[in-house]
């Protein structure tokens, strides 16, 4: 078994995420960089990684950039809880940003590649709360990750709703959406990841969001898929700690474009991510021995925006 330091009490601490994806498409860098308070010592796995934290999110992809506050309470290590109040800037590239009048209309890549002309630059703000929950067995990591999202955008007038790339779906301007990640994995001592992960995503729309005359949309969807992974080593401490690379193909179970009506339900979404954490200053580095039980390895591809 790993035997683990308790974490210094104070502690400036950055995580940093890269996502290449198709179907759709994206590429997008998204970091924390944060203070952490621990709120108690404990040696035990279950509890020792405690605390609370406070630091800046920035992101950007070649459509948009963002800056944001960020805040985090982890009672467990098992269990956490945080929030990130951003804001985005659109640059009016790669078709976006776009906006529609209602959630009933067609946001397919089609639609979106014919509606180019509509894109604009444009800014506001998003709110995101989150939770995240993981347990370890052995060699099994069970893992979710929930976000509930507000954007409000400065839209084109009646305009009530937007397109969001990252969660690809219609968000409701002013309202919110639910999106999850959840993870089963085996992570093998030699750094080898193998799993599943099923992705969803809920838009709650309200009045404002809908057109009365038109059916309610069903603008929800699922993808389910394997993932694979490598993490290269783990230094608890250093300034460089469990680099590893993902890889994930999901198909789309359910969507109201991606499983036939736009695109063939047989193309997946495929993502390649590269992940990292690491200490600002040197807390007591060491080194995990292939014979010694790893850590679990940074969420995979799960930018918290």
């Amino acid at each position: 078994m790993l035997q683990d330091m308790t974490p210094p009490q104070h502690r400036l601490v950055h995580r940093q995420v890269l996502v290449l994806r198709v179907n759709p498409l994206g590429l997008l860098y998204d970091g924390r960089f944060m203070y952490r308070f621990r709120l108690y010592g404990s040696d035990r796995p279950a509890l020792r990684d405690n605390f609370i934290g406070v630091g800046i999110a920035p992101g950007a992809s070649p459509a948009f950039g963002r800056i944001g506050a960020y805040v985090e309470f982890q009672p467990a290590s098992f269990i956490g809880f945080w929030s990130v109040y951003e804001y985005v800037q659109y640059f009016s590239t790669f078709n976006l940003l776009q906006g529609w009048r209602d959630a009933q209309d067609n946001f397919s890549d089609t639609a979106i590649r014919e509606r180019s002309n509509e894109r604009f630059m444009a800014g506001g703000t998003q709110w995101t709360l989150g939770m995240n929950l993981q347990a370890k067995v052995g060699v099994i990591v069970g893992r979710a990750l929930f976000r509930w999202v507000r954007p409000d955008f400065a839209l084109k007038p009646g305009d009530a709703v937007e397109y969001d790339q990252f969660y690809d779906t219609l968000m409701p301007n002013r309202g919110w959406a639910m999106f999850g990640d959840v993870d089963i994995f085996a992570q093998l001592p030699i750094g080898l990841i193998a799993g599943a992960r099923t992705t969803f995503a809920v838009p709650f729309y309200g009045p404002q969001h809908l057109d009365p005359s038109q059916p309610a949309p069903n603008n929800a969807h699922v993808r389910v898929g394997p993932a694979v992974g490598w993490q290269f080593f783990t230094r608890d401490g250093a300034g460089l700690n469990n680099p590893t690379l993902f890889l994930l193909i999901q198909w789309w179970a359910m969507h109201r474009y991606r499983t036939g009506a736009d695109t063939s339900a047989a193309l997946p979404c495929i993502t390649l991510a590269f992940t990292m954490t690491g200490d600002f200053f040197d807390v007591g580095a060491k080194p995990v021995s292939p014979t010694e039980e790893p850590k679990p390895a940074p969420t995979p591809i799960s930018p918290e925006r």
